[in-house]
C-alpha cells in the first residue's frame, strides 16, 4: 500500500492581494540567506537555517509566503519548496516522504533513490535515506544541468514532538549542501542545535519582537486593508494594546466593522492575550449568522477542509459554497491550493473554535470526529481516518483499520505510525483479537522489539482457544502465524531443534493458500535444520519452500528462500551450485525491480551470499562489490540477519586484500547490529573479530576472547551450530602452541562435519588440522590432512581457505608439489599465494589515523586554499585550522602542505 500524499501540504500559501507588505523583514530574510561575500551572480553559498519563531497569530506563514513571492518576482535563481506540517508528521517515514515530495516540486529529479528507500519493506535509518537525498541534491545543483538551488520552508514545526524527526532534521542541517537553505516557522524554538549554528554564523532568527506590526504597518492594516478610518491616536492605542500582535489586530478590526463607537471599543480593549481572544472570538462569532456559526464550530475539528468533507461532517450539502463565502469575508480561512478547493482555519482561530465547541456542544465532538473518520476512510486516507476515529473514541473501528492495513504499512516502512496506533489502542482490545496480536507481533519483529513478543503471543494463543468452538473452530491460519513467529524467535536465540519442530507445526496449521507464510516458514525450518547439522533434511525443506513461494507468486520471499538455500550449499561445499542459486535470486530480484520501478531490498541477501563465494574463489573485487551492495540493500530492508551477514562478508573480503583496519571495523559493525538481538549472532560476530585480531597480530585481544568463549556454558563443547566459534578457538590454541587441545577440538568438529555432509566445513577444519600438525612437527600427517582437503576442494575451486594461512601453507604446498600431490591444483594455489603476498606489499598504515575533521581539512588543503580560506569554507577559526594542520603533519610524518598532499594521495586518502 502506498499512502496518498496530501498535495495541499506542499502548497505555498498565496499572499492576499491587500496584505500589508513587510519590506524590512524581507530584507532581514534576504540578508540572512547568503554567506558573507556570496552573491547571486557569483554562485550561491547559503547559510544553513532561518528560524521564524513566535506565538500564534504573529504572521509567520504570511511573512514566509511574502518572501517566496518576492524571490519569485525578482527572478532570483532560487526555488521555494514548501511543506506544512501536522501531528501525523511525527512519524519519521512520513516526515521524510513529505520532505522529498516538497523538494520534488521544484527539482523533479531529486530524491528518486531516497523515495525508493522509504517505500522498501524495511527502510534504513533516516541518516542513510538523508545521505542519499543530500548526495542527489548536490549532484543536481552542481551538475551539468545546473538546477536552481532551493529554500526548503517547513511551516508549523511546533507540531513536531518526536525526537527521531528532530534528529533527522539535525542530520540534514549538519550535511546541508551550500546551495540549499532551510527556513522553519513555529510557535517555539525547535529543539535543534541552534547555539552551534548561531556561533558559526549559520543562523538567521526572527522572533515575536521582530514580527510585531510597527505603527505604520498597523495603520496600513487597520485603515488601508480593513477600511476602518481610525485616527493616528486610535491606531497607536490599539497597536499598543495588542503590542503589534497581528491576530489580535485582525480580530479587533473584524469586531469594529460597522461600529460607530470605535474609540469606546479601543478603550475597552485590554487584558492578556487569552482573555482578549475569548472576547474577540465571541465578538466575531456573534456577528455571524447562526448557520455560519454552526458551520465554523462543526468544521473546527478538521485540520484541512474541502467541500465534500465539510458536507460529511456537518450533514449538509453547502460546504463548498460556505467555504467560498468565508474566504471572501476574510474570516481566518487560508486557501491551500490554487483552485481554492482545500482550506484550513488560522490555527489560533481553529483552537478557539474547538474550545467553544467543547464548551457549548460537548456531545457533538465525538459525532463530528466519527463523521470525518468515515469520510477519510472512504477516500483511502487511512492515517487521517485513524486520527479522527481515535478522537471519536471509536477504538473498535481503529482496531479494524489497523488490522486491515498493518501488513501493507509494514511493507511501506510506516512502522513508527503503526506502532503508535498499536500503543494507543487499549491493551485489552489488542489482546482480545488474535489477528491484531499477530499483526502487532510482526510489527515488533520488524522494529526489533523482540522482548515484547512472548507475552503477546501467549495472549493471542489463549484468545484463540477461548473464542474457538473446539479444536476445529480454532483459526488455524492465525495459529500458524503465531507458531511461525515463535519458531523464528527460537532460531534467533540459537535453539535450532525446538525451532525446527515448531516450524513443522506452523506448516501443518497454515492453509495451503497462504503460500507466502508457508514458504517463509519452510525456509525457517531449513535454516534450523542446517544449523543443527541435518543438512539433507534442510535441503528438502528449502526445496519445499521454493515450491510454496513460486506457487504464491511471491518474489520477495522466493529470493529470501534461494539465499538461505545458497547458504546451505556453501556449507555442503557446493560453491558452483551456491553461486548459481545466488544469481537466480538476483535475476528474480531484477525482474521484480523492473516491474515495481525500484530495487527489491531482499536482493541484498543474495549479494552477500555471492560475495562469500567470490571471495573463496579469490575474486576480491567482485567480493567487495557484492558485499557493499548487499549492505546498502540490507539497510533498506532492515532485516538483521542479512545486515549482519553483509558486514561479515565485507570484513572477510577486506581482510583478504590486506585492509585489516577496515576488516575489523566491518566486523565490529556486524557485532553492533547483532547486539541485543541474538546471543547466537553475537557469538559468531565476536568470533570473527577475534579471528581477525589474531590475523592482525593483536594476539592479546584474541587470547582474551578465547578465554571467555571457552568457558561459555552454551559453547563449552563443540557443537555443529557453533562450528565457526570452535574453529576460531582451535586456531587461537594453535597460535598459543596448545596443539594437543587444538587437535582434539578439530577432530571432534571434523567428525560432526563429515557425519552431516558439511564438506565446506570439513575443508576448513582439515586445513586447520594440517597447520597444527605441521607446527607440531608431524609433517607426513599434516600432508595427509592437506591432501584430504585438496581432494574435497579441487572440483569446487577453493582458494582463500588455503592461501589465507600464509607462509606456513606455502611451505606445506611446496612439500606437496615436491611429492606430486595434485600438482595442477597445488601449483595454482602457490601462484595465488605468491600474488597475494606481492599485492599486499609493504605496510603503509599511519602511526595514528586521521580524525574525520582532519580528513576534511586535508581534502580542502589539497585544493590549494589558504588557512583563512580553509577556515571560511569549513566554518572554523583560523587557529583551529592551524592546530589541525599540525596534527595532520605529525600523523603523516611530513613537514609541508605539498608533502602532506603527496603522502595523502599515496595512502589513498584523497
Amino acid at each position: 500500500m502506498t499512502t496518498p500524499l496530501l498535495q495541499t501540504k506542499l502548497y505555498t500559501p498565496p499572499l492576499r492581494p491587500q496584505a500589508v507588505l513587510r519590506p524590512r523583514l524581507i530584507e532581514r530574510l534576504n540578508a540572512g540567506l547568503l554567506m558573507r561575500g556570496a552573491s547571486v551572480a557569483g554562485g550561491l553559498f547559503f547559510r544553513k537555517l532561518t528560524v521564524v519563531s513566535a506565538p500564534a497569530g504573529f504572521g509567520k506563514t504570511t511573512l514566509l509566503s511574502e518572501w517566496a513571492q518576492a524571490l519569485n518576482d525578482a527572478r532570483c535563481p532560487v526555488a521555494i519548496a514548501w511543506l506544512s506540517l501536522d501531528e501525523g508528521d511525527n512519524d519519521p517515514t512520513r516526515f521524510l516522504t513529505y520532505v522529498i515530495a516538497a523538494l520534488r516540486t521544484v527539482q523533479a529529479d531529486v530524491g528518486v533513490a531516497a523515495r525508493h528507500l522509504l517505500r522498501s519493506p524495511q527502510p534504513p535509518a533516516a541518516e542513510a535515506i538523508l545521505s542519499t537525498l543530500i548526495n542527489d541534491i548536490v549532484s543536481v545543483t552542481s551538475g551539468d544541468r545546473q538546477e536552481r538551488p532551493c529554500i526548503l520552508v517547513v511551516d508549523d514545526y511546533h507540531r513536531i514532538t518526536a525526537r527521531p524527526v528532530h534528529e533527522a532534521l539535525t542530520f540534514l542541517l549538519d550535511h546541508l549542501p551550500p546551495q540549499m537553505h532551510v527556513a522553519i516557522a513555529g510557535r517555539a524554538d525547535p529543539p535543534l542545535p541552534l547555539a552551534r549554528l548561531r556561533a558559526r554564523g549559520q543562523l538567521t532568527e526572527l522572533r515575536a519582537a521582530d514580527l510585531r506590526f510597527a505603527p505604520d504597518e498597523a495603520a496600513a492594516f487597520l485603515n488601508d486593508v480593513m477600511g476602518l478610518g481610525l485616527s493616528e491616536e486610535g491606531i497607536a492605542a490599539l497597536d499598543a494594546r495588542t503590542e503589534g500582535w497581528i491576530a489580535g489586530l485582525q480580530m479587533a478590526a473584524l469586531s469594529m466593522r460597522g461600529r460607530q463607537d470605535a474609540s469606546t471599543f479601543i478603550k475597552a480593549f485590554s487584558g492578556s492575550h487569552r482573555f482578549v481572544l475569548d472576547y474577540l472570538v465571541e465578538e466575531v462569532l456573534d456577528q455571524q449568522s447562526p448557520s455560519v456559526q454552526e458551520f465554523l464550530l462543526s468544521t473546527s475539528i478538521l485540520e484541512r477542509m474541502t467541500g465534500p468533507l465539510c458536507d460529511a461532517v456537518t450533514d449538509r450539502s453547502t460546504g463548498r459554497m460556505t467555504l467560498v463565502q468565508l474566504d471572501r469575508a476574510n474570516l481566518f480561512l487560508v486557501p491551500l491550493d490554487d483552485e481554492r478547493r482545500w482550506y484550513r482555519y488560522h490555527h489560533l482561530f481553529a483552537d478557539l473554535l474547538r474550545r467553544r465547541l467543547g464548551q457549548t456542544q460537548p456531545d457533538q465532538v465525538r459525532i463530528l470526529h466519527r463523521r470525518a473518520g468515515e469520510w477519510y476512510e472512504k477516500n483511502g486516507l487511512i492515517a487521517e481516518a485513524v486520527s479522527h476515529r481515535f478522537a471519536a473514541g471509536d477504538a473498535a473501528r481503529v482496531a479494524s483499520l489497523v488490522e486491515g492495513n498493518a501488513f501493507a504499512m509494514m511493507e511501506t516502512g510506516e512502522l513508527t505510525t503503526l506502532l503508535a496506533w498499536f500503543d494507543a489502542l487499549p491493551e485489552e482490545m489488542i489482546r482480545s483479537q488474535p489477528w491484531l496480536c499477530v499483526a502487532y507481533a510482526w510489527a515488533l519483529i520488524y522494529s526489533g522489539r523482540v522482548d515484547a513478543l512472548d507475552p503477546l503471543l501467549l495472549q493471542a494463543e489463549e484468545t484463540l482457544l477461548e473464542t474457538s468452538t473446539g479444536l476445529s473452530g480454532i483459526d488455524q491460519r492465525a495459529a500458524g502465524h503465531i507458531s511461525a513467529i515463535r519458531a523464528y524467535l527460537l532460531v534467533l536465540r540459537g535453539d535450532m531443534e525446538r525451532g525446527a519442530a515448531l516450524a513443522r507445526r506452523a506448516l501443518a496449521q497454515l492453509p495451503a493458500q497462504d503460500g507466502t507464510a508457508r514458504g517463509w516458514t519452510a525456509s525457517l525450518m531449513g535454516n534450523a535444520l542446517r544449523w543443527s547439522g541435518d543438512l539433507a533434511a534442510a535441503d528438502r525443506a528449502f526445496s519445499k519452500a521454493r515450491a510454496f513461494t513460486a506457487a504464491a507468486g511471491d518474489r520477495h520471499v522466493t529470493v529470501d528462500v534461494l539465499c538461505d538455500w545458497a547458504g546451505l550449499r556453501v556449507m555442503r561445499g557446493q560453491l558452483h551450485k551456491a553461486a548459481a542459486t545466488c544469481r537466480d535470486a538476483l535475476s528474480l530480484a531484477e525482474d521484480c525491480a523492473s516491474l515495481r520501478g525500484r530495487p527489491l531490498p531482499v536482493a541484498g541477501y543474495a549479494h552477500t551470499r555471492l560475495s562469500a563465494v567470490l571471495r573463496e574463489w579469490n575474486d576480491l573485487p567482485g567480493a567487495l562489490r557484492h558485499a557493499r551492495e548487499g549492505i546498502v540493500l540490507s539497510e533498506r530492508w532492515g532485516w538483521t540477519e542479512a545486515l549482519v551477514g553483509g558486514y561479515i562478508s565485507l570484513a572477510r573480503a577486506l581482510s583478504a586484500i590486506g585492509d585489516m583496519d577496515g576488516a575489523l571495523d566491518a566486523a565490529q559493525e556486524a557485532g553492533r547490529v547483532a547486539r541485543g538481538v541474538s546471543s547466537w549472532f553475537e557469538a559468531h560476530t565476536a568470533a570473527l573479530e577475534a579471528q581477525l585480531q589474531l590475523a592482525h597480530g593483536d594476539t592479546e585481544v584474541a587470547y582474551r576472547w578465547a578465554s571467555q568463549a571457552s568457558t561459555a556454558p552454551t559453547r563449552s563443547r563443540p557443537g555443529f551450530e557453533y562450528e565457526f566459534v570452535h574453529l576460531t578457538l582451535a586456531r587461537i590454541r594453535i597460535a598459543q602452541t596448545r596443539l594437543d587441545e587444538a587437535l582434539d577440538v578439530l577432530a571432534s568438529l571434523l567428525a560432526a562435519a563429515e557425519a552431516a555432509g558439511a564438506t565446506g566445513y570439513g575443508i576448513e577444519i582439515l586445513v586447520a588440522q594440517a597447520m597444527a600438525l605441521q607446527k607440531q612437527g608431524r609433517g607426513d600427517e599434516a600432508l595427509a590432512a592437506l591432501d584430504h582437503a585438496l581432494c574435497l576442494a579441487e572440483s569446487e575451486g577453493y582458494v582463500r581457505t588455503f592461501i589465507d594461512e600464509g607462509a606456513p601453507m606455502g611451505q606445506l604446498l611446496r612439500r606437496a608439489a615436491a611429492r606430486g600431490v595434485r600438482l595442477r591444483y597445488v601449483s595454482a594455489l602457490l601462484a595465488a599465494l605468491g600474488s597475494d603476498a606481492n599485492r599486499r606489499g609493504p605496510d603503509v598504515t599511519l602511526v595514528e589515523p586521521l580524525s574525520p575533521r582532519e580528513l576534511e581539512v586535508l581534502r580542502v588543503l589539497a585544493t590549494g586554499l589558504s588557512n583563512n580560506e580553509i577556515a571560511e569554507t569549513l566554518f572554523i577559526a583560523v587557529g583551529t585550522v592551524k592546530q589541525h594542520l599540525k596534527s595532520i603533519y605529525g600523523k603523516l610524518q611530513v613537514h609541508s602542505r605539498t608533502e602532506a598532499a603527496h603522502r595523502a594521495r599515496d595512502l589513498d586518502l584523497l
